[in-house]
């Protein structure tokens, strides 16, 4: 063989060692990478169904997101009308604040014109109690005069029932009495006429005032607040009259401790009153 043919040959020994190494060494590399991918398939498979999962996460968050920013769509066009509602009760409520801003003024002009009549209406309170204390001590004091004016009229008319009865018996006594009287004027008239003494005053009269208390003019009877309690006696002569009005005299014939009854013995013509004033001393 000729040395180009064993340059050859030996080339191709050395070339096949080579191919069979290299070859060997591919094998046994596309083992390992054949094993990786395997590993790395798998593991795509499962980041995959991972991912899935997270895809699927992803979208059901994005629609949530969707929905809640549909809903905060629809909240903020439901906030923006209530906004413009707002605005629109505020702006009525504003106008509605003026016009009580307004009628504070008014009212505060009223409290004041209120104040003012009210401090005039408690003076007028005051005088008005003023009034009613005076009213009340005034009917105390009518009250008390009504009383006292009641326990006057009692005293009274249990006098007068008093004097009633002594007057009834006076009567009685001047009925008794009246022929002795008549019998005794005769006497006394013939007395004077013979004698020119004056029995109009009386015999020692002292000075005693009274009133008539009673008049009976068909019996020409005087009936006098005065008795032997103020030393009258029988005889004595009361001149009767009435302020400057001088109505008449009139004898003492029946005497009582506080009453005595006169006959009319002269007369001006004047009408004897209850009331009309007597003396014994005018």
């Amino acid at each position: 063989m000729s040395p180009i043919g064993r340059t050859f040959v030996a080339i191709n020994f050395a070339l096949s060692a080579a191919f069979l190494g290299f070859a060997s060494n591919n094998l046994s590399t596309a083992q390992k990478y054949r094993g990786q991918f395997e590993d790395v398939t798998a593991e795509l498979a499962s980041s995959k169904t991972s991912m899935q999962a997270e895809i699927d996460q992803i979208t059901a968050d994005r629609n949530a997101a969707n929905d809640l920013r549909n809903n905060i769509r629809s909240e903020k066009d439901a906030l923006e009308e209530k906004n413009t509602a707002l605005k629109l009760n505020l702006a009525t409520a504003t106008d509605e604040l003026n016009e009580l801003k307004s009628d504070m003024g008014n009212i505060s002009s009223s409290i004041g014109d209120l104040s003012s009549s009210l401090d005039d209406m408690k003076s007028q309170v005051a005088q008005a109690n003023e009034a009613r204390a005076e009213a009340i001590n005034a009917r105390r004091d009518a009250e008390n005069a009504r009383d006292a004016a009641v326990a006057a009229k009692e005293k009274a008319d249990d006098r007068s029932n008093g004097l009633s009865a002594d007057l009834a018996q006076a009567e009685r006594d001047l009925t008794a009495t009246r022929g002795d009287l008549e019998e005794a004027n005769t006497t006394i008239a013939m007395v004077v006429e013979a004698t020119n003494y004056d029995l109009t005053r009386g015999v020692g009269a002292p000075q005693i005032d009274g009133a008539v208390l009673q008049y009976r003019a068909d019996q020409k009877l005087v009936h006098i607040n005065r008795g032997t309690n103020n030393k009258v006696k029988r005889g004595h002569i009361f001149d009767i009259y009435s302020g400057d009005t001088y109505k008449g005299q009139a004898r003492v014939e029946v005497v009582n401790p506080d009453t005595c009854t006169a006959v009319l013995v002269a007369t001006t013509g004047s009408a004897i009153a209850q009331g009309d004033l007597v003396s014994t001393q005018i």
